[in-house]
């Protein structure tokens, strides 16, 4: 039941009096509460509250001064994204190369792909379109060189127009019937300056016709599409086998029937070709795309160093590098040249064809002097050629081709990653690296590290095999070989009448032994002094490698087993 308002006070009430009579009860002389309560209200009312006491003076001991610690500074701002990248790039350096590498060949990636798709939809735009006639010409000087033919078969496989010099009427359709009608073949005889003006008319009229040579109709027909020349290769300027090139030690050359016509075959008639071909390469530059080149392939071994007893072909080789450096100069500094480079190659070993360049030694005019001096030198040089092992043809012709077309048709630049033509990059670079100089085939790039070394150090590298040669011969005991059949038959059987003891097993003395590795005859100097200079003052001026090898016994100096006769023999008393 809840109880009402009344009863609640009524309940209130009965509290109070309760407690109130208790407290009375409890402590009869202490007033009422109630007055109490009153009577402090009224005082307060009239005077306020009360004052405290004093407190006592307590003295603390002392603490000294006492300083309010300064406020923390307040945080470092956040840093910014720069700030945080930097310090991540500092800290994980691998990792940031990583992520730059990766975004830039994605970067590429995407490029190259945009670019590839719109050529890509312009090659199908254009597809229906007739196909252009092909312009650029490639002049190749010496078609008919054992590295030719390759050459003009590949450059015509690119899409070339091949215009191609041979010495010889014979040469002419040889190379053109292995074309498929974009090969022309001029005669040129190098050897013959009077054929050079012969060879540049037919190269203009050649210049003014159709192709194919093949196609039916006028091949002088108007047309808008004449060839014009994209580039100049010179073979003329590698010496093939002749007697020309043959080793000689330089006080044997003849300068007017030797190295004369070599020069001229080799440096005068490619340079006058090409002084002649300047001018078409300067008015075609700004109607051409890319850039024009003309390449002049040297022998490395001439070109970069220049081996003992190749006096011929190595002072036509730096004359022609010269020339090549004086051209590339006078085109960088000229006006509106500057879509021509000069390029030289350094050919070493390419092919069967180029394993063993040069002839047997002749060495029938000879003096007797120079057979004893140079003989083995000679022998050790015979001895160490062909030891290389040449490289493919194939080397040398792509490496002439990726040149002439700057890259663009090389081997690898048709290759295409992801709808990338990665290998047209390849090509490119590879071409910028290679620059105006470089070397193909065997032993080209030792030539080119050979250069550089001083004069002093390269001298005694190329003495060494000579000296090995030399200290073999003295210690290791050779039986005389038979000599040459070809050059010595004559000498050998005046020998083998004269001299009957020496098939019987006559000792063999070093000097012996240099002459048959040498197949070069050390005469003696008596007996071509007595021949070839009757008068007895002349028989003094003798050098003294000479005058050595006849002093003492016959026998012990090896003169009795000579390949030519000196009379009969004095029995020593």
């Amino acid at each position: 039941m809840v109880p009402t308002i009344d009863e609640l006070e009524q309940y209130f009430d009965y509290v109070n009096r309760l407690v109130v009579h208790a407290l009375t009860a409890a402590s009869p002389d202490l007033p009422s509460i109630q007055e109490a309560l009153n009577r402090l209200w009224l005082d307060i009312s009239r005077f306020g509250p009360p004052g405290l006491p004093s407190l006592p003076n307590i003295r603390v001991p002392a603490l000294g001064a006492f300083e309010v610690p300064p406020p923390p500074p307040p945080p470092p701002p956040p840093k910014s994204l720069i700030n945080n990248a930097g310090d991540y790039i500092v800290q994980h350096p691998w990792k940031t190369s990583g992520m730059v590498v990766s975004a830039l060949g994605a970067g590429l990636l995407v490029g190259y792909g945009v670019i590839h798709m719109r050529s890509f939809k312009g090659r199908r735009v254009k597809v229906t379109s007739p196909q252009s006639e092909r312009r650029q010409a490639i002049v190749i000087l010496g078609g008919d060189h054992p590295l030719g033919l390759p050459l003009i078969i590949e450059f015509e496989k690119q899409g070339y127009i091949v215009i191609t010099s041979v010495s010889s009427p014979e040469a002419v359709s040889d190379i053109e019937g292995k074309g498929h009608g974009y090969i022309r073949a001029l005669v040129l005889d190098p050897n013959e300056p009077g054929t050079i003006p012969i060879f540049l008319r037919s190269l203009a009229s050649t210049l003014s016709r159709r192709f194919p040579i093949t196609a039916a109709g006028d091949p002088y027909a108007s047309t808008p599409y004449h060839p014009l020349v994209h580039s100049v290769i010179s073979l003329l300027t590698m010496p093939t086998t002749s007697i020309h090139c043959a080793p000689a030690p330089f006080e044997q050359i003849s300068l007017r029937s030797t190295y004369l016509p070599h020069l001229l075959s080799t440096h005068v008639a490619p340079l006058q070709i090409i002084q002649a071909l300047l001018p078409l390469l300067r008015a075609d530059a700004p109607r051409a795309r890319g850039h024009k080149s003309i390449i002049l392939c040297l022998p490395a071994s001439d070109a970069r160093v220049g081996l003992p007893f190749g006096g011929v072909s190595a002072m036509s080789a730096a004359a022609t590098l010269r020339a090549a450096d004086v051209l590339r100069r006078e085109i960088a500094a000229a006006q509106g040249m500057s879509a021509i480079r000069i390029v030289t190659v350094d050919v070493g070993a390419v092919g069967s064809s180029t394993s063993d360049p040069g002839v047997g030694v002749n060495a029938d005019d000879w003096t007797p002097s120079q057979k004893t001096t140079y003989g083995t030198a000679i022998s050790t040089l015979r001895e160490t050629r062909g030891s290389r092992v040449p490289v493919d043809v194939s080397v040398f012709v792509d490496n002439l081709v990726g040149v002439a077309s700057a890259g663009t048709k090389g081997r690898c630049s048709g290759k295409v990653i992801f709808g990338v033509s990665l290998g047209l990059v390849y090509e490119k670079v590879k071409d910028w690296i290679r620059g105006d100089r470089f070397s193909v085939g065997a032993g080209a790039s030792t030539y080119a590290i050979a250069s550089y070394l001083p004069p002093v150090l390269l001298d005694k590298l190329l003495v060494l095999p000579h000296l090995l040669v030399d200290i073999r011969n003295r210690l290791v005991p050779i039986p005389s070989p038979g000599a040459d059949p070809a050059s010595n038959c004559t000498v050998r059987s005046m020998t083998a009448a004269s001299h009957p003891e020496t098939a019987s097993g006559t000792r063999t003395t070093p000097l012996a032994r240099q002459q048959s590795i040498g197949q070069v005859p050390a005469v003696s100097t008596a007996a071509v002094i007595s021949e070839s200079h009757p008068d007895p003052d002349e028989q003094e001026v003798v050098s003294d490698a000479d005058a050595e090898s006849n002093d003492g016994d016959l026998e012990s100096t090896g003169v009795g087993s000579s390949w030519v006769s000196l009379g009969p023999r004095e029995s020593p008393e």
